[in-house]
This record gives structure tokens, sequence and C-alpha cells, in this order.
């Protein structure tokens, strides 16, 4: 298996220079749109290829890239693009707006409360860009965690990273139900146990959350698991009984054709639900701004 050269190492002068070739349209436009001279587009070029040990541009009256320029080409040109909306950001805070709120949200939170929430903080902060992303729950901690998002909204694992600060808001409890269509709908009402080791659960994932001490991992109580991210279609499968499902007690309100399977350790499970963010690192204004204003509608 081929390997790479830990020790290479692409310039962000030579990316630049690479992306202005292919972008302006031949070497001559590149050094005009950078002010450098032509000798030296061409030089930092070949000295490119010379690195990677291949050709990137088949030399033209317009420059064509080879496999690898493509490849090159491509994280040019997502190299720039960060670069130039880091400055246009920089730019935005100098002249007024306040910062960027990159937050995530479950699917729970996104339908009961998103629009509520993201219209007010619009309407007091027309300045601030918004990003809002909707995904799973557990999803949302490793984005986090990992830098993705600053604020994570949702509910909170069996045990959360230690590096996080948390603002509890509300509980909810996760209920396992089925819809009425479901081929074994009277064997889950009047059997359960049985019944769901014949049965798909659709799940956005599975973690510590749905363990429980005397029956172990939840995945072991189902004949197969299917992970569909989605709550939507999730929903539309239930309906066309191809599984049960873990609902929010307040979706589970509002489905009035998904019924709570009884009589099960595991199939009902509460949770907190708020805000989370990583301790030692400071807020964005946008994400304070954010907090405070669920703090005060959620009463906390």
């Amino acid at each position: 298996m081929p390997t790479t050269d830990s020790s290479l190492r692409i310039e962000r002068h030579e990316a630049r220079v690479f992306e202005a070739i292919i972008s302006a349209g031949g070497f001559s436009r590149a050094a005009e749109k950078l002010h450098i001279s032509q000798s030296a587009v061409s030089q930092t070029v070949a000295n490119l290829e010379h690195k990677l040990g291949t050709g990137l541009i088949v030399r033209g009256r317009r420059p064509e890239l080879t496999e690898a320029g493509k490849r090159m080409y491509s994280y040019a040109r997502l190299l720039m693009s960060e670069e130039s909306q880091a400055l246009e950001d920089i730019e935005q805070i100098r002249t007024g707006a306040l910062s960027t709120l990159n937050l995530a949200t479950n699917s729970m939170v996104n339908r009961y409360h998103s629009q509520t929430l993201l219209l007010k903080f619009c309407e007091d902060n027309p300045l601030t860009r918004l990003k809002l992303d909707v995904v799973p729950s557990k999803e949302i901690i490793y984005g986090v965690d990992e830098g993705r998002w600053e604020l994570g909204f949702g509910p909170f694992q069996h045990e959360m990273p230690r590096n996080f600060e948390t603002k509890p808001y509300f509980d909810e409890t996760r209920v396992l139900a089925v819809h009425r269509n479901h081929p074994d709908f009277r064997a889950l009402m009047h059997q359960p146990t049985e019944a769901l080791a014949n049965t798909t659960l659709l799940t956005s994932y599975l973690d510590d959350a749905t363990k429980r001490a005397d029956s172990g991992r939840l995945r072991s109580q189902f004949s197969a698991v299917w992970e569909v991210s989605n709550l939507e279609l999730r929903l539309g499968m239930a309906a066309s009984g191809k599984g049960v499902m873990y609902l929010s007690n307040y979706l589970l309100d509002d489905t009035p054709d998904m019924v709570a399977i009884p009589g099960l350790a595991s199939a009902s499970i509460p949770r907190q639900v708020g805000m989370y963010y990583r301790k030692h690192e400071p807020l964005s204004t946008g994400a304070r701004l954010f907090i405070a204003l669920c703090d005060r509608h959620f009463g906390s």
C-alpha cells in the first residue's frame, strides 16, 4: 500500500498561486491577479510539482488539469474559500456584526423550539450570522467536542464529556412506540418481550442512554436495527409497519397513531434537555446572546 511522506507540506502560497492559475485562466492572468511576475508563478508551480512528484497542469493556451491537478485544485479552492470567509467574518465583526451563532439541535428541539427562539434571536440581533444544523443527538455531542458547532441543544446523554458546561432547560421522556399499522401491533401490546425479538428498531443512533443494568444493550432485544437520522423518514417507516421507534413524549402526544409499548423496563427513558458547550473556551458574542435568550425563555 502506498504511503505519504509525512514531511510533505503544501504551503498556502503554493495553493493560492495554483488556484489563481485555474480560476484566472492562465499563468499570465494569475500573475496579474496576484501582482507578481509570471516567472514567479511558473516557478511556484514547478516547485510544487517537483515536491509532489507528479504533474499538475498540462501547459497550453489554456492550462488543463491532470487527475492530481484536479485534486490539488479542489483543495486550493477550499483553502481560499475558508480564508475569504474568515476575512469576511472579521470585516463584519469590525463593522458592527456581532459574530456567528453556530448551533446544532436534535429533531425534537428543532420541531418544538427552534422557530420561536431563532426568530426572536434574529429580531434582536439582525447582524449576527446564523448557522443551524439539525442532527442526531449523539452526533451533536461529538460535533461540539470536535469544534464543528459552538453550541449543542438537545438531550443530555448518560455521561456527558467532562469538558462540557451544561445548562438543563426541561425534561423529556423517550418512549418506545409502535404505529397501529404495524403487522404485529397486537402482539407488541400484549407480549412485547417476545414480539420485539422479531421486530426492527428504527433509530438515529444507540448510545449509553439506552443501556439497562439488567438487560445490557437495547440492540440485543430486536431482530435488526436500522439507523435513520431523519425523524420524518423514521415516522414514515413506522407508519408503514417497518419497525418500532423511540419518540419524545412531546411528539408522542402529537402522533395519535403511535402507541407506547407497555410492560418493558427499557420502554421509557427519562432525559434532561438543554444547552451544552466546551467549558474552557471563550464563547462568541452570538453564543452568549443565544444562551441568555434561552435562559429567559425557559425560566432558568
